[in-house]
């Protein structure tokens, strides 16, 4: 906005003028603006009225026009504590004899106490062992990470698997001298197990995830023979199963528990595996250059240490050779001290102590240099990945650890260690393995464990230590702690009417009845009686009545609003002097009154009425209404044509009267029905014409919503087209008042110098 400088000659206050003179100007924009506001207003309360009479039409009213609604069953049983039951409208009234003989269960094992002698490990991790090679066994609390062959008389031997079975989910645990209980845990879990082990309770508590027979698992041990034992290894060691991440551990392990029970094939994993082995063969090719030259960085970083030395001290020249007090010295500027007693003289042990910390900081530096861009051993890792590396590459790297490699400060493998083929060669040799490998443990472990003729292989004795053995099923195995429990999996049977009926859970749904078996009943016979539950369908009557009343009587009042022809649109200028609770009752008076007489609301709530008061021809004859089923309109002409059922005990105007509506659910339900179904299909008809879609209004919308929108949309280009001519008329005034203040200007110029010259003339 520019900046005027008004009034300076003809002492006027232009700005408080020429906003005079536009406030008369600004009356006809601020119609246009008032017009806008009050028909967004409009279309907003049209918006909210809208979502709610289609929340009605979809939900409530539709429900009622459908026989369904009112199909309600009530279902009871003589003995609540053995069955309960529900009814669906399917169901056929009469009543039903069930009894149950058996209430599913879930298998559930309860190990028993584990041992509390625990194998003593020392500070390295090793078993320790007496003087004669035993075992050395301290009592203690086993925990999840307790490890299986530290457990006192453990049966883990060499190749010991244990395998677990849950439905179609089988998974295999290798036991080795790492695997501790927390992995077993997590196998039983894998399996879809619910597993714990109870630290307190020193016990394994296992049960299915579900009930009923399907619901059933196994558990077994046993141990491998030397030529599985040597397949399973060999496998393993081609995908470098050690060395796997834990998603790809997994993987490998479907895998084989996918080839050992027979569910796969070796065509259906040779690709998966192959894979896997190609990886871990480029790893390994990578591990072993970037170990080989690191060694050659490691003799590098030795071999110039004493130039590097050298260099840090001032004015030495390049023969001066460093003393051993300033080769730890430099060291110790570096980070790393040197473990020298004080007041040690000994040349030999200082250069010994020089020696292994010289031998830390050539590690770290040659570590650093592998991975820098400042050297060529990355492009020479890459290159050995790719291409292999031979004797000749070896020899070469043995050159140049020079002194180094001489007198023994940087040590290599055998040349075996590092010598490996290119990647095509590998790849070849690998794919040709991996087929080898997969296809022998395919044959010596497929089966291994498995059930055959109903019977568990394997001899369980690793699981004994577990306080288990060998859980097949629903049998306690032989030979276990006296102390583990068995829960056997069930299903649910029951009689109906004569008929058994089985279920893996206690729910049992027959003929439109839900029965829900909480216990056996021996030779008790439990009745189910299934009735028309009459009170259901007047409860459901009722609510639609409530809801019904409800948006016809907004409607009603919305329409029936008083006029607000005397409020307008508030300025900002009226707002602030007014409070805020006197603005939002001046403006609620304008709101409430939006829909006064609308047509098209009229024109609902006529459909409401009309479609409500409608008749039923039954067809054995006769001809009924809602009044002919206890259900009228209030005397009261302001109620504007709220419905009431007569006799209900909710509403105190009419709860003196005789329930009719009750009496006619048990008498005559079909009339009720039928009035009610027809009386709503018609209204559900009306309305869904009227939110079709139009030139003025979308569909599912009962207002002319597309019309409100264009009308915004003019008002809108209106008050813009207002806001221009406002801003030239006033641009106009003001170069108006500019051009008076510039002859005012020019006139005292000329009447001073007339001034000055009669002045002069004197």
């Amino acid at each position: 906005m520019p900046i005027r400088m008004t009034g300076l000659n003809s002492g006027l206050d232009t700005e408080s003028i020429i906003a005079a003179l536009m406030s008369a100007q600004r009356t006809k924009q601020t119609k246009v603006e008032n017009k806008k506001t009050k028909l967004e207003w409009k279309k907003e309360q049209w918006a909210s009225l809208n979502t709610k009479i289609y929340n009605f039409y979809t939900n409530s009213l539709s429900k009622m026009r459908m026989k369904s609604a009112y199909m309600t069953k009530a279902a009871t049983s003589s003995n609540t504590s053995k069955v309960t039951a529900k009814a669906s409208t399917s169901a056929a009234t009469g009543s039903y004899s069930v009894k149950v003989n058996q209430v599913a269960s879930a298998q559930k094992v309860t190990s028993g106490k584990l041992g509390n002698l625990i194998a003593k490990r020392d500070d390295k991790g090793d078993v320790v062992k007496d003087s004669n090679g035993n075992i050395v066994y301290e009592e203690g609390k086993v925990t999840s990470k307790t490890r299986l062959v530290d457990l006192k008389d453990a049966g883990f031997g060499e190749g010991t698997q244990i395998k677990v079975a849950a439905g179609d989910k089988t998974v295999f645990l290798e036991v080795d001298d790492k695997t501790t209980i927390g992995d077993f845990v997590g196998k039983l879990s894998d399996a879809g197990l619910n597993a714990t082990f109870d630290e307190q309770q020193q016990r394994f508590f296992i049960s299915s995830a579900k009930s009923g027979k399907d619901g059933k698992f196994t558990i077994t041990s046993g141990k491998m023979e030397d030529v599985q034992k040597k397949a399973t290894d060999n496998l393993k060691k081609l995908i470098g199963y050690d060395s796997l991440s834990s998603a790809n551990k997994t993987t490998a392990d479907n895998i084989m528990a996918g080839l050992q029970t027979g569910s796969k094939s070796v065509d259906d994993v040779i690709e998966r595996l192959t894979t896997l082995a190609n990886d871990y063969s480029d790893k390994e090719a990578k591990r072993k250059a970037t170990e080989l030259y690191t060694a050659e960085a490691k003799a590098s970083v030795i071999n110039g240490f004493e130039e590097e030395v050298r260099n840090s001290l001032e004015g030495k020249e390049e023969t001066y050779h460093p003393t051993i007090e300033e080769k730890i010295e430099y060291l110790k500027k570096k980070g790393y001290k040197t473990d020298i007693p004080d007041g040690e003289t000994d040349p030999a042990k200082k250069e010994e102590a020089f020696k292994k910390t010289l031998d830390k900081y050539a590690d770290k530096e040659a570590e650093k240099r592998i991975k820098s861009n400042d050297y060529d051993y990355k492009s020479k890792i890459e290159n050995a990945t790719q291409n292999g590396i031979t004797a000749k590459e070896i020899n070469d790297v043995k050159i140049a650890l020079g002194p180094a490699g001489t007198d023994g400060s940087v040590k290599l493998k055998e040349d075996k260690e590092y010598t490996f083929d290119d990647r095509m060669a590998r790849t070849m040799k690998t794919n040709t393995d991996i087929d080898s490998a997969a296809k022998e443990y395919s044959k010596q472990m497929n089966n291994f464990l498995s059930d055959q003729n109903g019977a568990v292989t394997g001899d369980g004795e690793a699981l004994k230590v577990l306080g288990l053995g060998n859980v097949n099923g629903n049998k306690i195995p032989a030979g276990t702690s006296s102390d583990m429990a068995v829960i056997e999996a069930g299903d649910t049977e029951i009689e109906y009417n004569g008929a058994i009926l089985t279920s893996d859970t206690t729910n049992i749904t027959v003929a439109g009845i839900e029965l829900n078996v909480l216990g056996t009943t021996g030779d008790e016979e439990v009745n189910i009686s299934v009735t028309n539950d009459t009170s259901g369908v007047y409860d459901t009557i009722k609510e639609f009545i409530s809801e019904y009343n409800a948006i016809l009587k907004e409607m009603n009042t919305l329409y029936n609003a008083g006029s607000a022809k005397d409020y307008d649109v508030l300025s900002d200028e009226e707002k602030d002097a007014m409070s805020d609770s006197e603005v939002e009752k001046w403006e609620t008076k304008i709101k409430d009154s939006l829909l006064r007489r609308d047509t098209t609301l009229g024109g609902i709530i006529s459909s409401f009425k009309n479609k409500m008061v409608g008749t039923y021809a039954k067809s054995g004859g006769g001809k009924y209404s809602l009044a002919s089923i206890g259900i009228s309109t209030s005397q009261d002409y302001k109620e504007g044509g709220l419905l009431h059922i007569l006799g209900d005990e909710d509403d105190a105007e009419y709860a003196d009267k005789t329930n009719r509506l009750k009496k006619m659910l048990d008498e005559d339900p079909d009339a009720v029905i039928g009035v009610l179904t027809s009386l709503t299909d018609s209204l559900y008809s009306d309305l869904q014409k009227k939110m079709s879609a139009t030139t003025m209004s979308s569909a599912l919308t009962f207002y002319n919503d597309k019309e409100m929108s264009s009308q915004l949309s003019d008002y809108k280009d209106e008050i813009s087209k207002w806001q221009s001519r406002l801003d030239e008329m006033e641009d106009k005034y003001y170069k108006q008042f500019s051009a008076m203040e510039t002859a005012l200007a020019n006139l005292q110029s000329q009447q001073n110098s007339l001034a000055s010259m009669l002045g002069g003339g004197n």
